[in-house]
């Protein structure tokens, strides 16, 4: 009598496959945000160098915002004329009140992604940044990828680490980086963002939401300060909840 042969153990072919799969997706959504992270951030590093921070504190605090505007209202406070040892923990402040629109943001890709425990939801979205958002948002809107949690955690890693790379070349390269360079760097950032905000054309709700953001942001900045950056998104975006659910369905 011929015995069967034992059962072969389950392959982690597929999930390896899955794997190299999302990897190719992160690299073709999020290579162009890559490249334009390890340039923009290289005035990030010369304020920082300016400011009188180490290499080691620059990346730290790079990798822990992964947010130019924020690391620049930090070095805007650490500069000015009349700064008193107390001015650690103002820069700490608006780093936070600069960063809360990321709660915004990390509420909506969560909503977006299967259930996950504390840890791996953190590792998913932790180092969500205003360039990973939107490249995340539509993708998980439009074609989610198979793993959508490694997606969104690949995505926030490559961004931030590019980044650290774009603001450690500034720090180094600060004695050495014209002003004129600097300026042409910090002009970089709104048509970089503009040219993010273009490439969600098939999404017409979040480009309405992001050009009412961008006018309306500046305009309430005198008023609410750096606050205008969670106030206004929340604002628009709560009117934006309200039309579409007074919007009747097709059909």
């Amino acid at each position: 009598m011929t015995l069967a042969p034992p059962p072969m153990p389950p392959s982690d072919a597929p999930a390896a496959e899955s794997a190299g799969a999302t990897l190719r997706l992160v690299i073709a959504d999020a290579l162009v945000v890559i490249l334009t992270f390890i340039v923009m951030f290289l005035g990030v590093g010369q304020l920082s160098a300016e400011a009188g921070l180490s290499a080691v504190q620059t990346a730290v605090m790079t990798l822990l915002t992964v947010a130019a505007p924020a690391q620049a209202a930090a070095m805007q406070i650490m500069t000015s004329d009349g700064a008193t040892s107390g001015v650690w923990v103002a820069a700490m402040v608006a780093v936070i009140i600069v960063n809360l629109r990321f709660m915004v943001m990390v509420a909506s890709i969560l909503g977006r992604l299967p259930q996950a425990g504390f840890l791996r939801g953190t590792a998913a979205v932790g180092l969500v940044s205003a360039s990973s958002f939107a490249i995340i948002l539509p993708r998980l809107m439009s074609a989610p990828p198979a793993r959508p949690l490694l997606y969104c955690a690949l995505v926030g890693v490559s961004c931030s680490i590019s980044a650290v790379i774009g603001a450690l070349l500034g720090h180094q390269l600060a004695a050495s980086v014209p002003a004129l360079v600097g300026a042409a760097l910090g002009a970089m950032i709104p048509i970089y963002f503009a040219t993010l905000i273009a490439r969600q054309g098939k999404h017409k709700a979040l480009i309405a939401n992001a050009l009412a953001g961008a006018v309306l942001v500046p305009l309430a900045a005198p008023l609410l300060g750096s606050l205008s950056l969670l106030i206004v998104p929340l604002g628009i975006s709560a009117l934006s909840l309200m039309i579409g659910k007074g919007t009747p369905a097709n059909g």
